[in-house]
């Protein structure tokens, strides 16, 4: 129906010539759809992504290779520290990722996994006893818990370390759930944490508002809003972490069509929460963005990329 669509005389050609427009004013600097907005209110519903995860933690196979490559990514920094951290935090997002890979780095002795999806906790007790999670981390501890990002229920200076891959961009008070990190780590502790950057699926973001504008005339939120790269260090700093290290890795994944984007976005648990969002999207405009997406952004091979930016941050309270 997309390629029909595409040989129509006309109507995929006034969308592309809208979405180019649309493309020169997204690039030239004025507004950005994707910059942090107020921490003082509610940008996410966190019911309903406690329902993404849930759906999620059902969908998912036990191997996804851009969380696999992020995550990987993310515990490589863990092999340039002699440092030992025998208590560490498991904290959100790609949390049966991060407990298969943990693999002995860090002198990790007892590994916490907590998640606000209780799916997603029973989801990775049942892959950990399949994919021999036991056999490469049989002297770690593993403990589960079902709890939010935004309220950590942990003492203060109980934890050596916080590993959070791909969930702290679903928080509302983010420098809130950074301080809260902090408090919960030892005076010698480790905050380490990969999120999306604010050029993130920056291809799809620019399809959808073009086909909303040409079809709708106007722009709800479909694209969730992420902290640029340039925010993540003063995140950082404004939560009370010191000695800040930031790193951005860029990964693009090819897909059959727009709609496997999404299906994937689904398997992840990384589908549109804004609270001021649009519940409806008409089949006329999904059509339509699908088609300006292969339009403007596919491959010669038949596949469309879609880019994500991910921020790695690191940071210690103190010199080792």
């Amino acid at each position: 129906m997309i390629a029909a669509a595409r040989r129509g005389s006309g109507v995929v050609t006034r969308i592309e010539e809208f979405a180019r427009r649309f493309l020169v004013a997204f690039s030239s600097g004025g507004d950005r759809l994707d910059e942090v907005g107020d921490r003082n209110v509610d940008i996410f519903d966190r019911s309903l992504k406690r329902k993404h995860r849930d759906r999620a933690a059902w969908l998912k196979g036990t191997r996804d290779p851009l969380l696999d490559l992020v995550t990987e990514n993310l515990l490589d920094r863990l092999d340039d520290c002699t440092h030992k951290f025998p208590v560490a935090l498991n904290l959100g997002g790609a949390v049966d990722h991060v407990k298969r890979s943990i693999r002995g780095r860090g002198g990790i002795e007892r590994l916490i996994t907590m998640d606000m999806s209780k799916d997603m906790i029973k989801k990775t007790l049942e892959s950990s006893s399949l994919d021999g999670y036991d056999k490469f981390n049989k002297n770690i501890e593993s403990l589960h818990v079902i709890g939010d990002e935004e309220f950590l229920p942990f003492k203060s200076g109980s934890l050596d370390l916080i590993i959070s891959c791909l969930g702290l961009h679903w928080v509302n008070d983010l420098p809130g759930a950074m301080t809260q990190c902090r408090m919960a780590l030892k005076p010698d502790g480790l905050f380490l944490a990969s999120m999306y950057g604010g050029d993130t699926l920056r291809e799809l973001r620019i399809a959808c508002t073009a086909a909303q504008l040409e079809r709708e005339g106007g722009v709800s939120p479909r694209i969730s809003p992420l902290a640029q790269v340039r925010d993540a260090g003063n995140l950082l700093t404004r939560a009370g972490l010191a000695l800040p290290t930031v790193d951005v890795d860029e990964y693009t994944v090819n897909y059959p069509s727009a709609f496997e984007l999404i299906e994937h976005l689904r398997c992840m648990g990384d589908t549109n929460a804004v609270l001021q969002r649009n519940q409806i999207m008409r089949r006329d405009t999904a059509l339509a963005a699908a088609a300006i997406y292969e339009s403007m952004f596919g491959g010669t091979d038949g596949t469309v990329p879609a880019t994500f930016q991910v921020s790695l941050l690191l940071s210690s309270l103190q010199y080792w």
